[in-house]
């Protein structure tokens, strides 16, 4: 089983409860993916990146792949004002407060070291025999990405990718962009595990077995962890489509999610 874990965003009280609940069921094959975005917005990442840097060190087959938050944090730590300003608008502030550090030059001489070294071995995707784990998603043949060119597209991209319908291959599983009612989005190509847990939202948690066969439409187990950080029961999901823009063909007739 690989389980792949939404974006956190900052939310230590919803990361504690998830990886404790990780280590109960975790079985000695079986994998965790972080899907991206540990930092910004919630009010302590520094404490989020701790907490990740632990769960490695218990759990060896671990994969942490980089979101659009961790790439503006480390461009901006090469130099790149540009970027610096965009991530410091974008929840960069909340994550220097939580290391104790402000928001003017003297920061970047100041971040910590075990931080960098942790940001700087993300991975960009990692794929299996049926998934394909990124954060944000992937660019569909011949479409455009609506993403700046400096910018790597499988951190950002958004639409472009989420209204791509019915394609063949791997099941692409990602964050970045959060759903509204807190529940995945799934499509027959695609799961999406942002559900908001920086914005009142849950931290989601989906198990996906690569040695299933392949059906129709994705089917793994479900965890969530509330504001409050109270763990949900483990439930299937199967047979259901959620979350698909209007105008996109499926092929299938679509149950409702609840």
């Amino acid at each position: 089983m690989i389980y792949a874990v939404g974006d956190i965003h900052g939310m230590l009280n919803m990361l504690e409860p998830a990886c404790d609940r990780l280590t109960e069921i975790l079985r000695p094959n079986d994998a965790v993916v972080f899907l991206g975005d540990y930092i910004d917005r919630g009010p302590d990442s520094e404490g989020v990146l701790k907490r990740l840097v632990r769960f490695r060190k218990q759990h060896q087959a671990t994969v942490f792949l980089r979101g659009n938050h961790e790439d503006l944090l480390l461009r901006s730590l090469q130099g790149d004002r540009r970027r610096e300003e965009m991530w410091l608008f974008s929840g960069g502030m909340t994550t220097l407060a939580s290391f104790g550090l402000g928001g003017n030059g003297d920061w970047k001489k100041k971040f910590p070291k075990w931080a960098l070294e942790f940001l700087a071995t993300t991975q960009v995707a990692v794929k299996t025999e049926q998934y394909h784990f990124v954060h944000a998603g992937v660019v569909p043949f011949g479409v455009e990405t609506e993403v700046d060119a400096d910018l790597d597209p499988r951190l950002w991209i958004r639409e472009p990718f989420i209204r791509y319908g019915n394609s063949p291959g791997r099941i692409v599983v990602f964050g970045h962009t959060p759903q509204a009612d807190h529940r995945p989005l799934v499509h027959t190509n695609k799961v999406g595990l942002d559900t908001g847990a920086c914005q009142g939202g849950t931290l989601s948690i989906g198990g996906f077995d690569d040695a299933a066969p392949r059906r129709r439409m994705p089917e793994f187990v479900l965890i969530q962890v509330d504001q409050k950080g109270v763990v949900s029961p483990t439930e299937t999901i199967r047979n259901v489509l959620t979350h698909v823009p209007e105008g996109v063909s499926t092929g299938y007739q679509i149950p409702t999610l609840t």
